[in-house]
């Protein structure tokens, strides 16, 4: 837990320049920052979820990679063409690089060496490319990065074989991207509260959209973990359980995107004048985050054993229905007021929740006849 605490206060870093620019680019840059930062704690995360290594050398490691995310966090401020972007992108090198010497320990263990040198080879290459990126001026630093973004992504997305030989902690796993979410949705009550703070007054509507965004992150955290079951366990048997995990994986990063983009919407909504109304950029952002936030879920809950696909498939169209009114929310920003906002999103958070466990309940009530039968 104190591990994630400190990818989230790097992540609360990455959200100061997002409220300053709440726009498409400054959504974009934010998006960037985050997968770097996502792709450092799922690495470790997915490491310290196969290998039960716990030694003095283990935690020496560990306290080196807190301190890069550290400086990771100190240099997420800047523009990406300026020189914090670079000590970001070398720092995570860095990590990249502590990362490879955690793996290179357990080289030796039988039945895993192939698996584990060509990890290693991936990780210390991607080290070398971010860490000299960081000289490179901007224009040239950019292509670095992605050529190094390339080979972190073919690294985590392993070969099938690789994954079920070496496969994460079946129970652990989803339990730690459990806890991240939760801690991401303790950023987002954070966001809301700055927005309390910048109130110069308490009238009923803004009182009202301050307890509807607290509202809103309450709903969205009961509708990943009570209707999507999010932290399922989940075992890696077959080729199928690789594509799902992997499914998992990429759905809940753009989870945390959503709800990164959703906080800080709901922080300017808060701070607007009473019975005011979003600006057309920021409806749309904050419309196409909850709508992302409800499909994401969706998916997660479809890649769940408890979700079988089920024969009454207007369970799975309602939800995609309910993203398409979000989105249709988006284009009328001046014919409705904030609060009104943040009450609908409030509502078809839990009218997805009512429906995913609708769904749970008629696959239970399929496997007990089955079972009957």
């Amino acid at each position: 837990m104190f591990y994630d605490l400190v990818f989230a206060a790097a992540i609360s870093q990455l959200s100061a320049p997002l409220e300053a620019d709440y726009s498409l680019h400054g959504v974009v840059r934010y998006a960037f920052l985050l997968a770097l930062v996502f792709l450092a704690w799922l690495g470790y995360t997915t490491f310290s979820t196969q290998f039960a290594v716990d030694d003095v050398l283990q935690r020496v490691l560990i306290v080196a990679q807190v301190f890069l995310v550290a400086v990771m966090a100190a240099n997420a401020t800047g523009p990406l063409s300026g020189r914090e972007a670079a000590g970001f992108g070398a720092a995570y090198g860095g990590v990249r690089a502590v990362l490879a010497l955690q793996y290179a320990r357990v080289i030796g263990l039988p039945g895993t060496r192939s698996v584990v040198i060509r990890r290693i080879g991936w990780l210390v290459t991607a080290a070398v490319v971010w860490t000299a990126s960081a000289l490179l001026p901007a224009p040239h630093r950019y292509l670095a990065w992605c050529l190094a973004f390339l080979m972190d992504i073919a690294n985590s997305w392993p070969p099938s074989r690789g994954t079920i030989v070496l496969p994460p902690g079946a129970a652990h796993f989803p339990e730690r991207f459990g806890l991240l979410t939760i801690i991401l949705l303790g950023e987002f009550v954070a966001s809301v509260m700055r927005g309390i703070e910048s109130q110069m007054g308490w009238s009923f509507l803004a009182a009202s959209a301050a307890v509807l965004s607290l509202a809103l992150g309450f709903a969205l955290w009961s509708c990943y973990s009570d209707g999507a079951t999010g932290w399922e366990t989940r075992h890696m048997r077959t080729n199928k359980h690789v594509v799902q995990l992997r499914i998992w994986i990429a759905l809940h990063f753009l989870l945390f995107l959503d709800i990164g983009v959703l906080g800080v919407g709901a922080r300017h909504g808060i701070a607007l004048p009473p019975g005011g109304s979003f600006g057309a950029t920021d409806q749309w952002l904050i419309c196409f985050a909850a709508a992302g936030a409800i499909l994401a879920i969706m998916g997660i809950a479809a890649t769940s054993e408890r979700h079988t696909t089920p024969r009454n498939s207007w369970l799975w169209f309602a939800q995609v229905a309910v993203a398409i009114v979000v989105l249709g929310l988006a284009p009328v920003a001046s014919r409705i007021i904030a609060t009104a906002l943040l009450l609908v999103l409030f509502l078809c958070f839990v009218g997805q929740t009512a429906l995913l466990l609708i769904n749970q309940r008629a696959h239970q009530t399929r496997a007990r006849l089955r079972v009957c039968n």
